[in-house]
């Protein structure tokens, strides 16, 4: 029989089944799948988020490269921060030959800058929505599996006020989950504070939120990485260890980021 738990939602008690025995999709990052009892439900939509510097992209990226080149899913990185050269130069440094990925007919890069994007789209007299199809065409089209948006703060840029990135994000997950994607939408915190979220409504929208930390301990940061939520499935429930390596994140699934007597502010 399928396990359940009992959550608060809204201040009300929620009844939610695990998914035990659903389809997992396995991140292949070293450690995190344990901390996912095994992978990610397939078709969910996670938030993962972090400060500047956390190693969110590098995850990221790792999740859709791991896809193509280790699971043989077809997977599509979003990008509305860097150049396309600029991402294969920086990804090469961990291992990831975007340029190798992209011969097996699996791996597709899309975007670029905001600035050139906001500039095209009011030259063209489009809207947030022509991004949404022409993700979608792609999807379709070349049956991807895994999808990254990156960023979600830099896509909000794109949207007038909270109520239309509300609509936006949930516009977003609706039709990745309806075409069967697995996708991480990535968010930049800010610094110093405990948030999970920029704007204050990804979490709720998302199916699971995944966080990166970095904790000021005298001249150096410490990096955490906790699943804080995942809807439908158990999870670990503590902030753990990871580091950023020369092969991409590496996470410590029985290390604890700090003892029970120290604080993370």
């Amino acid at each position: 029989m399928p396990k359940k738990r009992i959550e608060k939602v809204g201040g009300h008690d929620v009844l939610e089944e695990l998914s035990i025995g659903m389809d997992r999709v396995k991140t292949n990052i070293p450690g995190l799948d344990k901390l996912l009892m095994g992978g990610l439900v397939r078709g969910r939509n996670i938030l993962l988020s972090g400060p500047c510097g956390s190693g969110k992209t590098t995850l990221a990226m790792q999740f859709i490269f791991n896809g193509v080149m280790d699971c043989d899913e077809p997977g599509l990185y979003v990008t509305l921060e860097e150049r396309k050269d600029k991402i294969i130069s920086d990804m090469a440094n961990f291992g990831f030959d975007l340029k190798r990925a992209e011969k097996t007919g699996k791996f597709y890069l899309l975007g670029g800058p905001v600035a050139g994007i906001s500039s095209y789209m009011r030259n063209v007299d489009a809207n947030i929505a022509h991004i949404l199809r022409e993700i979608e065409e792609i999807v379709k089209e070349h049956n991807i599996k895994r999808v990254v948006i990156d960023s979600l703060n830099l896509l909000m840029l794109l949207v007038k006020d909270q109520e239309e990135r509300r609509r936006t994000i949930a516009a977003f997950c609706n039709v990745l989950s309806q075409l069967g994607c697995t996708a991480f939408f990535v968010s930049e915190t800010k610094e110093g504070t405990m948030d999970i979220s920029r704007f204050g409504v990804e979490e709720f929208i998302m199916d699971g939120v995944i966080v990166l930390y970095l904790v000021n301990q005298g001249s150096s940061f410490i990096p955490g990485i906790a699943v804080r939520k995942m809807r439908g499935s158990d999870h670990d429930k503590k902030i753990r260890v990871y580091n950023i390596t020369s092969n991409g994140v590496v996470v410590y699934p029985d290390e604890i980021m700090l003892s029970e007597k120290d604080s993370l502010l």
